[in-house]
């Protein structure tokens, strides 16, 4: 049996680019990307859902019309499979564009945000301060948890913090 290569950094950047380079609507694009990201293949599941979270972080909304999905994935995807699992919450957040889709999500970050694991607490951390920029009810919840990152002892949700909080502060102005 063999085994796939890992997906680094510079292949999701690459795939990044080529979706991106698709001239819009992209349609074609999109579907098949949502049909890697529902695929049974872990792998292609993963790498899918980085890609999702990569194009919604240059263009928010580009996946808008599938927010509802990624807002149900992230309790269906099974805990063993975190990566896939926090890359969807972070294009969910940036998909949700209305305020029921955003506040369907808060439960399911906030969970996030318990997780034993770093990475998953890190992009959580992230995905409630977008859902907090759009929604003022949950940006002063979401400046208490960034401030308290801010000085935690794990470089990543230091880093996020230090990220999030500028954009999170604008939104309060």
């Amino acid at each position: 049996m063999a085994t796939q290569r890992s997906w680094k950094d510079a292949d999701g950047d690459a795939a990044m680019r080529e979706f991106l380079l698709v001239p819009p609507p992209r349609r074609a694009a999109i579907r098949e990307l949502m049909k890697e990201i529902l695929s049974p293949d872990l792998f292609t599941r993963r790498c899918a859902a980085d890609l999702a979270r990569r194009v919604s972080a240059r263009e928010p909304g580009i996946l808008s019309r599938y927010a509802d999905l990624l807002i149900d994935l992230i309790t269906e995807i099974p805990l063993d499979q975190w990566q896939a699992r926090g890359y969807i919450a972070l294009a969910a957040a940036n998909n949700a564009i209305t305020r029921r889709q955003r506040m369907s999500l808060v439960v399911p970050v906030r969970a996030l945000l318990e997780d034993e694991r770093i990475a998953i607490r890190a992009i959580s951390l992230e995905a409630f301060a977008i859902l907090a920029i759009a929604e003022a009810e949950l940006r002063d919840e979401a400046m208490l948890l960034l401030e308290s990152a801010r000085h935690d002892k794990t470089p990543a949700l230091r880093s996020r913090a230090r990220r999030m909080i500028p954009q999170l502060a604008a939104a309060m102005k």
